[in-house]
């Protein structure tokens, strides 16, 4: 193994290897080949190593900076590398640290936790005092999780059991369970505005967002409809959007100064156009779902007589030591989490599962998170000279990220037992499902890939798993930066390349 560039990489090459010599003395069959079949392996390889270099190389997509590496978990062998040392901005491949490190912490099994306290007796149907609502980050109360979605309305009817009809004092959420800010470091503000750019809280609906709907009006030159869902954002819509003449081309921006409660919509629908969708960050995670949750027990026939609070906001310090312990909640599982994180690229739920690392005792922070996430990886034999971690989504330009990490990670999920066959089905696979769903359907690499994307500006990252129509199992990841063709482009190298891997 060399040294190229000041970068060392015999370290993570050597825990490769060693991993990948574990899975090779479990293969059933093995033999020692022939000297024939041992020099047809080398021409084969050879030539998967041309056909890879041509496609990364094609004048298309040459330009940009490739990192790549294709190891086989049955050979032990490194298949193919290129750059495999650089670091590079992974964006949402920053997720296979975040969420692999997660399933080992924590395990499958581990669920976030809700818990609703009285601040006073229950008598005749009333709550004499407030009803604090306490949470430790979970994310899943939104309509990916169908059973979790009606969270809500089922707390309200065990309210409504116990015989609550009237909270006399306020609604409380206490946050406190997160530090803030919810954002990662290197996040650019111009993301805050938007869903993907959520800010984590440890209450969070709707993953702490709301759907903006802008349709034309019936004529050009009037403001067009714009509705915002759920309701209860904290929003306020500042109009800066027009309705264009039939056949103009339609588009629309959001943008909100962090920390203001404005939303700014600009840009222009067409008449007769279909209506516009996009995702907006709510200001205060923790008053949205309070409002809910208020809207709620309103349903179930419970009426709050004082106000929705963030804790930050009550006058006094609370003492729960003599509140009591109205119900408690138990989220999906970390299985369910980290399918939602991978499949669909969900950067609250990264964020949420790295704060979920850190130690029992203080509020959970990014840093934390991310110094257990070190110590983790250094554990498994990847040093932290093959990443830069400043955030669990990767939505940080601060965030670097090599194809050997990438491989050393994906390596240790794959031999591990206990994590391997969870961790596989978490990832999206070509044409079938997630973010993969739509590529390289009806080909050869059709339900033979699991991978998980990464997609920034001049950002293109895949990293995981290939079984061959031989049935070998193959690690890979591919990142490349500062590209300037249409993504489409490097989309379909990467797919190129994958097809010649199934077939290897």
């Amino acid at each position: 193994m060399t040294v190229r560039g000041g970068h060392p990489v015999v370290a993570l090459a050597t825990v490769v290897l060693a991993l990948s010599s574990c899975a090779a003395r479990h293969t059933t069959g093995a033999r020692t080949p022939t000297r024939q079949e041992a020099i047809a392996n080398l021409d084969q390889h050879d030539q998967l190593r041309r056909d890879l270099r041509a496609i990364f190389s094609a004048p298309t997509v040459d330009h940009g900076v490739w990192s790549v590496a294709v190891h086989s978990l049955q050979r032990g062998e490194t298949l193919y590398r290129s750059n495999s040392f650089r670091l590079q901005v992974p964006a949402s491949n920053q997720k296979v640290l975040t969420t692999a490190v997660a399933a080992e912490r924590l395990g499958w099994d581990y669920r976030y936790t809700t818990q609703l306290y009285a601040t006073g007796p229950i008598a005749g149907g009333q709550l004499a005092g407030d009803l604090i609502v306490v949470a430790n980050g979970d994310p899943t109360i939104n309509p990916r999780h169908p059973q979790r979605w009606t969270a809500f309305d089922d707390w309200a009817r065990q309210l409504a059991a116990k015989g609550v009809r009237v909270i006399s004092g306020h609604l409380i959420g206490d946050d406190n369970a997160f530090a803030e800010p919810g954002w990662g470091l290197g996040w650019s503000w111009d993301d805050f505005a938007l869903g993907y750019g959520a800010p984590v809280s440890a209450l969070q609906y709707h993953e702490n967002q709301v759907e903006v709907l802008v349709g034309p009006a019936l004529e050009a030159g009037q403001r067009p409809i714009v509705s915002v869902s759920p309701p209860g954002s904290g929003l306020t819509i500042d109009y800066q959007v027009i309705t264009a003449p039939a056949g103009a081309d339609s588009f629309v921006s959001l943008e909100r100064i962090p920390g203001a409660t404005v939303l700014t919509v600009r840009g222009q629908v067409a008449v007769a156009s279909p209506p516009i969708r996009d995702t907006a960050a709510v200001p205060n995670p923790t008053t949205f779902y309070l409002t809910a949750l208020r809207e709620a027990l309103s349903r179930h026939g419970i009426v709050v007589g004082g106000s929705t609070i963030d804790i930050d906001d009550v006058a006094r310090p609370l003492d729960r030591s003599q509140a009591t312990l109205l119900l408690e909640d138990q989220s999906a599982s970390l299985t369910e989490v980290i399918d939602a994180t991978n499949k669909w690229s969900r950067n609250l739920y990264a964020e949420t599962l790295l704060r979920s690392l850190s130690p029992a005792g203080a509020p959970a922070t990014t840093e934390a998170g991310l110094k257990v996430l070190a110590e983790t990886l250094r554990s498994w034999g990847v040093s932290n000279n093959y990443y830069l971690a400043r955030d669990g989504s990767g939505l940080s330009r601060y965030d670097y990220l090599t194809p050997d990490a990438l491989i050393g990670v994906l390596t240790y999920m794959w031999l591990n037992p206990g994590l391997a066959e969870n961790f596989r089905s978490t990832l999206p696979v070509a044409g079938v499902s997630g973010s993969l769903a739509r590529r390289m359907e009806g080909t050869t690499a059709e339900g033979r890939v699991w991978a998980k994307t990464g997609s920034m500006s001049q950002v293109r990252s895949l990293a995981g798993y290939v079984v061959t129509t031989e049935g070998e199992p193959l690690v890979f990841a591919f990142m490349v930066n500062g590209f300037r063709v249409p993504q489409r482009e490097i989309d379909a190298a990467m797919d190129r390349a994958l097809l010649r891997l199934v077939t290897f």
